[in-house]
């Protein structure tokens, strides 16, 4: 059944029938997935799809394309592969991609000859034919033609070759020999009227007449314009019309009929806009998916480990919800969540320590992460609500024996007989994965994570208060590594507590002592290896400890508020070298990083005008870089706040570009300049399609992109091949010193070593 339904849905489409072939193929679909049949499900999707784009769903087409692509991989169906990639391969061809759309067929082809499947073989060799055409390399498609012609006539696949000698008759105008391709006309002219659909009759009479036109043949060429602007029309075809339009306004012209002429190069460059427009907006779609997907597939494997955890654990967490019913029915909890409050958690955690005696009793502190800017942004109300569905989760994730209490705020105590500091991590990771699913709160989907900190009795303490603390300093160092994680009590924590204490200190002494370094790392034009400015980072010389890792002294600076003194600092240094650079006639862009903090002072516009007055250097050369986390905390702020840093002179980027689910509405709505692809897009299995994909639309939006994280010649040579306009990564220099800089051709200042 699931079978018979996908090729109805074929032939509802076939007939025009999408509504038909809509449901066809979701019902196909669905039938597939509940027997099994990856092979049927990869097809319906593709269906489904296909009908999408027919709708000018760009974006739902795509993604539809690649859940197809994605299904026939994991049932090891190359004809299946082979098919997704060719659709896939046609949206980027309809949104202008032709170079990523050549790449994306000549894939498709190999899997389709794989496969041993004959039409798809005869479809990829006509589509690189296409897509090798709208790239003008008009050589290569009479090359490929020729190569594939005998297997395509071989097989008798009528259509295929009609297309395919179509796009030669197109290569050979353009080569200068329409009336050889004219000639080759007549012979097309038969394929055509035997096997041709309405568009590709339209393309024969469009294709003909071009080349009659260039052969100076003006009746014959007028003709058969005239009869495909009529089926174009007909069709709502766009695309043919506006080729059809500028060849007519040239024949008119041609004529001396200049009015005529005139009148259909303007109703041409209508369309031209028009699909300008279209194009844009169906990238930006094409593109959310592209990220999503991608975003979606790396999480895949951690999704996989997390689920295998929650079944091994699936009897302990019946228990617990058996458990938890009837503790909530104790006097003393907590009045929100139900839970013990702090004074019964700390008598019941007492009274378990006596009766373990020398057995493992293990303690968890839990502290959601960034819990206060819920209630800031939506009120004490949510917050609360979002309190009692965490406690929720905790419960059913702590088995039966175990004990789950509120002590204040947003912060949560269990204690588990029998729990040694190895099971102790893994019931924590598990409580990790049961937050880790959104939360919804009166219509409003939440995303939370949490620190924890571990002890176990009796090694890390043989009382309430000292488990306390130990768990407190654990959840601690929890926090400093980057939140979302566990950490179990070690003896000497407390000293690494004291130590963060030290290097606070130190790090506001190092204000004014002169410790702190700017180094500067190259960016360089993509192709010519030509220098375009440089990054400034921030770096640490301490007395003691010499160069401090920026990933040890930058968390401390954002939680003490030192970031904004610190950056305000490496504003005015890099701003000082530049100019530097500028008077010596190396003018070279400095970008510098603002961090969250920095960029919500009020005087932040102030501080960016004072650092360029007192530095001389010309405005155009500061670039100032914003991830996309700084500017989507608040959006309308920001756009106001980027417009008056530009109505100074200088220019915005957009770095970490792609790691958050909100880049292509900032790419529509702020005043960006500049946007750098993150290196996890660089180095990642999907480079090429990825990059491929930001680069088309960044450039459409008339942004400059530059690449992270280049490290490889590999990776230097595909952000070549797509088109970056620069490039950044330790293949080309690390950050270095200006004094360790050196100007070995004008405008160029390397690191001696490079």
């Amino acid at each position: 059944m699931a079978r018979t339904l996908t090729l109805l849905g074929g032939a509802y489409l076939a007939r025009g029938d999408v509504p038909g072939a809509l449901d066809a193929f979701t019902q196909g679909r669905d039938t597939a997935v509940d027997v099994g049949d990856g092979v049927t499900e990869a097809r319906a999707l593709n269906g489904l799809g296909l009908v999408a784009r027919e709708q000018g769903q760009y974006g739902e087409a795509m993604e539809h394309y690649l859940n197809s692509l994605h299904v026939a991989q994991a049932h090891g169906d190359d004809a299946g592969e082979a098919r997704a990639l060719g659709n896939i391969g046609q949206v980027q061809a309809d949104l202008g991609d032709y170079q990523l759309a050549l790449q994306t067929f000549r894939e498709m082809r190999l899997l389709a000859e794989r496969a041993g499947h004959v039409p798809l073989q005869a479809s990829c060799a006509v589509d690189i034919v296409f897509a090798l055409h709208e790239l003008g390399r008009y050589e290569e498609v009479l090359e490929t033609a020729a190569a594939f012609l005998p297997f395509i006539q071989t097989q008798g696949l009528t259509r295929h070759e009609l297309v395919l000698q179509l796009n030669v008759m197109a290569s050979l105008t353009a080569t200068g020999r329409a009336a050889r391709a004219a000639l080759l006309g007549d012979h097309v002219r038969g394929l055509a009227e035997q096997a041709a659909t309405r568009e590709q009759l339209t393309h024969f009479h469009l294709t003909q007449g071009h080349a009659l036109l260039e052969s100076g043949q003006l009746d014959g060429a007028e003709a058969l314009l005239e009869q495909a602007l009529v089926a174009a029309r007909s069709d709502h075809s766009a695309t043919q019309e506006r080729l059809i339009l500028g060849h007519l306004s040239e024949l008119y012209a041609r004529r001396n009929e200049w009015e005529r002429a005139f009148r259909l190069s303007r109703e041409a460059r209508v369309l031209d806009s028009r699909r300008r427009v279209q194009d844009l907006d169906r990238k930006a779609r094409v593109l959310s998916v592209q990220l999503h997907t991608e975003m979606q597939a790396r999480e895949a494997q951690a999704e996989q480990a997390r689920t295998a955890e929650l079944s091994r654990m699936s009897e302990e967490l019946t228990a617990a919800q058996r458990h938890l019913a009837a503790q909530a029915e104790q006097a003393h909890q907590d009045p929100l969540t139900g839970l013990p409050g702090r004074a019964q958690f700390q008598a019941e955690l007492d009274r378990r320590l006596a009766e373990a005696g020398d057995a493992p009793l293990g303690v968890l502190f839990i502290d959601l992460d960034h819990f206060k800017a819920v209630n800031d942004a939506l009120g004490h109300t949510v917050g609360d609500r979002l309190l009692q569905q965490v406690a929720r989760r905790l419960r059913a994730a702590v088995p039966g024996s175990g004990m789950v209490a509120r002590t204040g705020g947003d912060e949560f105590f269990v204690t588990l007989r029998g729990l040694a500091a190895e099971e102790a991590e893994r019931l924590s990771k598990a409580i990790l994965t049961s937050l880790a699913a959104p939360f919804d709160v009166d219509g409003h989907t939440l995303h939370v994570t949490a620190s924890i900190g571990v002890a176990v009795a009796p090694q890390d303490g043989r009382d309430v208060t000292a488990l306390q603390k130990h768990t407190d300093i654990a959840m601690y160092r929890a926090k400093q590594s980057g939140r979302n994680r566990v950490r179990t009590y070690e003896a000497g924590m407390d000293s690494e507590s004291a130590q963060r204490l030290i290097l606070d200190r130190d790090l506001r002494a190092a204000l004014t002592t002169g410790e702190l370094l700017v180094h500067y790392q190259p960016v360089v034009e993509a192709v010519s290896g030509q220098p375009q400015g440089f990054e400034a980072l921030v770096r640490w010389a301490h007395p003691q400890q010499g160069l401090v890792s920026p990933g040890k002294f930058i968390p401390v600076a954002e939680d003490t508020g030192l970031i904004v003194p610190i950056g305000t600092w490496v504003l005015g240094e890099a701003c000082r070298q530049a100019a530097a650079w500028q008077g010596r006639g190396q003018a070279l862009t400095m970008s510098v990083n603002v961090s969250a903090r920095q960029f919500e002072q009020p005087d932040f516009v102030a501080i960016v005008r004072d650092a360029l007055a007192e530095s001389g250097l010309d405005p155009r050369l500061l670039i100032l870089e914003l991830t996309e986390r700084v500017v989507l905390r608040n959006p309308e702020a920001a756009a106001v706040l980027l417009h008056d840093l530009r109505a100074l002179g200088i220019r915005i980027a957009l770095d970490d570009f792609g790691t958050g689910y909100s880049s292509l509405g900032l790419l529509k709505t702020l005043p960006i300049d500049v946007l750098k692809i993150d290196r996890s897009f660089v180095q990642g299995d999907s480079a090429e399609v990825m990059v491929g994909a930001i680069v088309s639309l960044a450039h459409a939006f008339g942004l400059k992109v530059i690449a992270e994280g280049v490290e490889t010649s590999e990776q230097l040579a595909m952000v070549q091949a797509l088109h970056c306009d620069g490039v950044q990564g330790y293949l080309f220099a690390r950050p270095a010193p200006a004094h360790e800089l050196m100007p070995v051709r004008p405008g160029w200042p390397v690191s001696p070593e490079q």
